[in-house]
């Protein structure tokens, strides 16, 4: 999820066009779905281990990535108006990636504090979704 008018909302489709090669070699489907909630409804299937990647805006440290279960947090996703009554009916089971953020602004591209550490941030998020691909 996420908008690259956003500025760093962006993030989640930067990384997961940075290493989307990468997990379709170990089966695992990519959808960048931007902000069409729509479709990630449409495409979610019942034994699917969905894993949302977004941007996340809690104060914390800068391009750091976090796991967590989806309305089991008390952190602001950017994109928290996804509707999660519908998807965990759906879904086998969800789970959140959250990448801290700085700014949320009208700006094409994201700033320097997140783009200095894209590496390490597709690096940590990769190795997110591969132990929770095998959860």
């Amino acid at each position: 999820m996420g908008n690259i008018l956003m500025g760093d909302d962006g993030i989640s489709i930067y990384i997961l066009k940075r290493i989307k090669d990468r997990l379709e070699d170990m089966n695992i489907k990519v959808f960048i779905v931007e902000t069409d909630i729509n479709f990630l409804i449409d495409i979610v299937e019942e034994n699917d281990i969905l894993i949302i990647v977004d941007a996340l805006l809690s104060k914390g440290k800068v391009g750091s990535v976090n796991v967590f279960k989806p309305m089991m947090n008390k952190v602001s996703f950017c994109h928290s108006y996804i509707p999660w009554h519908i998807i965990l009916n759906k879904a086998k089971e969800v789970f959140e990636i959250g990448i801290e953020v700085e700014n949320i602004e009208f700006k094409i591209g994201l700033g320097k504090a997140l783009e200095d550490k894209i590496d390490d941030i597709a690096d940590d998020v990769l190795n997110s979704i591969k132990k929770l691909s095998i959860h």
